[in-house]
């Protein structure tokens, strides 16, 4: 019966595990044409290679913890034979000795185990929702990064394409001789300085791309066109609060806490088995001896007519052991779970203490990163307006090119230093998001409640 019943939680358990491997699936899947930041969240939930592969670690955990609860019933069965001759020419015997012994599973052996296997249950629940945190925050970090990204690339795009016309327009001019050839291969080089800086973006476009499609799991094409809202927000809370919100959200902390349980219970269940466990057994033994006739021929002693003897004795037999030594066994395992529980309570401090300066470092850093871009973002619209001013007045003739290349060098360079100074805002504000483990907008809602 325990065999069965064994070999069904078994049968169960590989089940479960092939289930979770099989359930999340394989599938290849690609993202859709266009991808919001909901999708992206949703598509790396599902197929992201490690929390798939934590998925199924979960399985193996509670297959694990559901042969925890069987009883351990091994029974172990000897038998000895043998036979051979007597001191007379003639004579037989024989014995055979069958037996088997339980050991019986003592001071609460069985349920420490039982909260070992849950522990490991519990902490793989643990790693596998602080895994799809992080996963969540590195996708949106990594998605609003390429977002920022495909506005750049556009942004500069659009910033080209003007200067191509200007580029003709001056070549026109030199044919015509209004302007010198080298005066007029400034407005090139300018052109040259502004296709590098579009080359550059692109560049960093695709690379993103590439970083948000291994955060999501598949490839991500460069024709998902990424939809989304560039909305910058400032902090709103505390340098105090913001700590404070991530040891409270950020749930690295508590598997740290799940696997000092683990220990904890690693340690009651080593501790319990330095107890010695007490071991019955029952057995049979059968002997047999026979005599021939034979064997008393020669004994005068013997009066006629004995032809031979046959005896068999039947001995029944207990046995109680308790292994020695009692008060040392297990020693090592004692002291290695001693010392992982002692690790455990190190690892959970040095978690406390790095995510707190983390923390605090990424929220100054996001802070001067913002007040710097808003400084840019004050002035955007007015030095777009004045670049297009600058080219207007540059194509009826009414500035010169010196002027226009003065001019419009640095209201080029400034919003170049605009995108510089939003690519380092985006960057920080990512930074920080990881850290805390929460949004910046959900971050300012909880400090304003």
């Amino acid at each position: 019966m325990i065999y069965w019943l064994n070999r069904g939680l078994a049968v169960l358990a590989c089940t479960a595990v092939l289930a979770a491997s099989a359930g999340n699936g394989y599938a290849e899947a690609e993202p859709p044409d266009t991808l919001t930041l909901p999708a992206a969240l949703d598509f790396a939930r599902e197929h992201n290679p490690e929390a798939r592969v934590m998925r199924a670690g979960v399985a193996v955990a509670r297959a694990e913890s559901t042969f925890a609860r069987v009883r351990q019933f091994n029974p172990e069965f000897e038998a000895q034979m043998s036979r051979g001759g007597q001191t007379l020419g003639s004579g037989t015997d024989g014995s055979a000795e069958i037996g088997v012994s339980q050991e019986v599973e003592l001071w609460g052996k069985r349920g420490a185990r039982q909260n070992v296997a849950n522990s490991r249950t519990r902490t793989a629940l643990a790693e596998l929702a602080a895994r799809l945190q992080e996963i969540e925050s590195e996708v949106q970090g990594r998605f609003q990064r390429a977002l920022f990204s495909q506005q750049r690339f556009e942004i500069l795009t659009e910033l080209a394409e003007p200067e191509r016309r200007v580029v003709a327009s001056t070549r026109a001019r030199v044919r015509d001789g209004s302007i010198t050839p080298l005066t007029g291969r400034l407005t090139e080089l300018d052109l040259l300085r502004i296709d590098a800086q579009l080359r550059r973006s692109r560049s960093d476009y695709r690379q993103a791309l590439v970083a948000l499609g291994l955060a999501l799991g598949q490839p991500v094409r460069e024709s998902v066109r990424l939809i989304g809202v560039m909305d910058t927000d400032s902090l709103r809370v505390p340098e105090d609060s913001v700590v404070t919100a991530a040891l409270r959200i950020r749930l690295q902390g508590g598997v740290l806490v799940r696997r000092l349980e683990e220990r904890r219970a690693e340690l009651r269940l080593a501790n319990r088995e330095g107890r010695p466990n007490i071991t019955f057994g029952a057995g049979l033994s059968v002997e047999r001896q026979a005599f021939a006739g034979d064997d008393f021929s020669g004994n005068p002693a013997v009066v006629g007519g004995i032809t031979g003897a046959r005896d068999t004795d039947h001995l029944w037999r207990a046995r109680v052991s308790v292994p020695l030594p009692i008060w040392q066994r297990n020693q090592v395992a004692r002291a290695r779970a001693a010392a992982e529980v002692s690790r455990g309570m190190v690892e959970y401090e040095g978690f406390v203490s790095r995510l707190r300066l983390e923390t605090l470092a990424a929220a100054r850093r996001f802070e001067d990163a913002t007040d710097l871009y808003r400084t840019y973002l004050e002035h955007s619209t007015r030095v777009r307006q004045d670049l297009a001013m600058v080219r207007d007045a540059y194509a009826d003739g009414r500035i010169s090119l010196d002027s226009y290349l003065t001019q419009k060098g640095r209201l080029v360079d400034t919003l170049l230093a605009q995108l510089d100074a939003a690519d380092a805002y985006w960057e920080a504000r990512g930074a920080l998001e990881t850290a805390v483990g929460l949004a910046l907008d959900r971050l300012n809602e909880q400090g304003e409640r």
